[in-house]
């Protein structure tokens, strides 16, 4: 009897030190550079997502890489600056979108994304999946938009830079978004376009829209109430009522 009580917790002892390590072994960290000797393990950012496993994070060093990234798979695409240079750079070369994010629940951050195509759909970042989190990138120069999310569901679009591209923000048929604190200018034909229902604020801060004048004499960074500030969205009924000043 006394035997039989110990193998109880031992057996359960090692399962859970069999799904720590599972766990472990599945948040890796692979690093990508323009070269090898620059201490990554590839070249290639689509080769790495390629191999990665769900949950995995690919760090991109600073650098510039070519063509189109497809993001098939929940993990966390970062970016880092790398001995004093600027965000990695995507380019698509006038092809396609930069990153296109088709795996729910993947995270895209710290990039910069230019030159996409001009073909409807088109994006330095497109996403056509749900709770997807873009944020802190850097989308200008693309020949459609900045950033598009088509048919995406409970996904966060936050703290990106987005101008001189054609469309800066284009939510087509997407639903419970959170849209919050981007800056947008400068964009050629509309800063946001959205047919859904969106949320462009979350109830303390909205987004700043290059095209769009307010004041704000408190200065808290949100135009002033007063001023009867509220940004609507082009395409639906979405609108920003706590845009920002900058």
């Amino acid at each position: 009897m006394i035997q039989k009580d110990f193998k109880i917790p031992s057996a359960l002892a090692l399962l859970f030190i069999l799904i720590g390590v599972g766990m472990a072994q599945g948040a890796a960290t692979l690093k990508v550079c323009e070269c090898h000797a620059c201490g990554c393990q590839y070249l290639s950012i689509q080769e790495a997502i390629d191999i990665a496993s769900p949950g995995d994070v690919i760090l991109v060093r600073s650098g510039t890489f070519h063509g189109n990234v497809n993001v098939s798979k929940p993990i966390v695409l970062r970016g880092e600056m790398w001995h004093g240079d600027d965000l990695p750079l995507i380019n698509a070369d006038g092809n396609g979108s930069c990153i296109t994010v088709t795996a729910d629940e993947a995270v895209v951050e710290s990039m910069r994304v230019t030159n996409s195509g001009n073909l409807p759909g088109d994006a330095g970042i497109r996403v056509v999946s749900d709770n997807a989190t873009i944020r802190n990138n850097l989308a200008s120069g693309n020949g459609g938009s900045g950033i598009v999310l088509e048919g995406a569901r409970s996904c966060t679009v936050r703290a990106n830079i987005i101008s001189n591209n054609t469309i800066g923000i284009l939510l087509s048929n997407s639903v419970d978004n959170l849209i919050i604190n981007n800056r947008l200018y400068n964009n050629t034909e509309m800063d946001a376009f959205d047919d859904g229902e969106n949320r462009w604020n979350d109830g303390t801060r909205g987004n700043h829209y290059g095209s769009f004048n307010c004041t704000d004499h408190n200065n808290d960074t949100i135009c002033d109430v007063i001023a009867n500030a509220v940004f609507a969205i082009p395409g639906g009924r979405a609108v920003d009522d706590l845009p920002l000043v900058v």
